[in-house]
């Protein structure tokens, strides 16, 4: 007999929102600085991810 088998995750891809919200904002800095050519903080946030996200962020906010 087949059975049902129902997961339940906790949405964005079954691991949370907070890693795809990090990504974004990490995106979010990455793209803003290639296109405003600002090469040395285009250099900090790939060496340093996690505060290229925050800062992507807050660029969201208007507050980097």
């Amino acid at each position: 007999m087949p059975r049902i088998i129902v997961e339940r995750d906790n949405g964005c891809w079954g691991s949370g929102c907070l890693g795809v919200i990090a990504l974004a904002g990490w995106i979010t800095a990455v793209v803003r600085d290639a296109f405003m050519l600002k090469w040395l903080w285009l250099v900090f946030d790939i060496l340093l991810p996690p505060l290229g996200a925050l800062r992507g962020i807050l660029m969201w906010f208007g507050l980097a």
